[in-house]
């Protein structure tokens, strides 16, 4: 068991150290103190939320008239937020908009969550069919695999963490980039090999961007003998708080495994599931699509 000293003496402390860091003599704070240093924190955790959550610029006068705080006190309150680039302001609209500090903290809180949930998730997926369930991030312009559960079955799909999927001939590539503009595809696959890997691979950037209007119509993409010999595969995109696409959760089988026709509308819909349920615990958004309207 830990055990724990008592608490040190600051050698040749001065009063107003102990003043300044404890709020006046050492252990001897009153209540009414102890309260008011709690509203302030309150009080600025609540701006800092109001920024965060307003997805726009948020001026002096608008955060005082919605918190109820009076302006002196919240300009203050906002001064300390930007010195410490929680926060930053706009110089000409003069509106507040959240900070390179919190945006950071925003991004590792994200990337940690994601790994969390998506393991469980992927995991679970793989269990419900004994089938390989990865997930897939955009890296530097490649699509690659960062977490893996494998099929315990013999004939499963050959793929490890680290290696980088096709962008034009993976659905668990396609569903990371789906969201881009048409002249944004055609940028990211300039001087992509087009190699046919299959009779079914897509061999143009409009091939792939016909692909990519489905996954924007139905949430969900597959990969029918294109990527591997008797393969059949179901993507979906997950997004964060902001609905940016931010991975992508795969399922793949061979295709005698992925008949009958039902049994893969239950596979679409579980891997569109286990990328809400991953999308939602990184602040995302459920989808309001419903894969039963496309077909595999």
């Amino acid at each position: 068991m830990t055990k724990w000293s008592k608490f040190p003496e600051f050698p040749n402390q001065s009063t107003n150290f102990r003043k300044v860091v404890f709020g006046g003599s050492l252990g001897r704070r009153t209540r009414r103190q102890e309260e008011e240093s709690m509203n302030v924190v309150v009080r600025t955790l609540n701006a800092l939320a109001l920024i965060v959550e307003a997805q726009q610029g948020v001026s002096l006068t608008v955060a005082s008239e919605k918190l109820g705080y009076p302006l002196a006190t919240m300009h203050r309150i906002l001064k300390v937020l930007t010195d410490e680039q929680f926060i930053r302001r706009d110089p000409v609209s003069l509106e507040y908009f959240p900070g390179r500090r919190l945006q950071r903290m925003s991004s590792l809180a994200r990337r940690e969550t994601l790994a969390a949930t998506a393991e469980i998730n992927v995991r679970a997926l793989s269990e419900k069919f004994n089938e390989t369930v990865m997930l897939t991030q955009l890296i530097d312009g490649r699509a690659v695999c960062v977490a893996l559960a494998e099929s315990r079955r013999p004939l499963h799909l050959s793929v490890s963490v680290g290696q980088a999927v096709p962008l034009h001939a993976a659905a668990s590539a396609r569903v990371l980039y789906s969201d881009f503009d048409d002249d944004s595809v055609r940028s990211l696959l300039k001087g992509h090999p087009f190699v046919q890997l299959m009779p079914k691979t897509p061999s143009s950037v409009d091939d792939v961007i016909a692909h990519l209007e489905n996954i924007r119509s139905f949430g969900y993409d597959v990969c029918d003998n294109e990527f591997d010999f008797d393969i059949w595969a179901a993507a979906a995109p997950i997004r964060d708080a902001s609905g940016a696409i931010v991975a992508g959760i795969t399922l793949t089988t061979p295709q005698e495994r992925s008949q009958p026709e039902q049994l893969r509308h239950q596979i679409v819909g579980a891997v569109v599931a286990a990328a809400e349920d991953i999308s939602v615990a990184i602040g995302g958004a459920p989808s309001r699509l419903s894969p039963s309207g496309a077909s595999a």
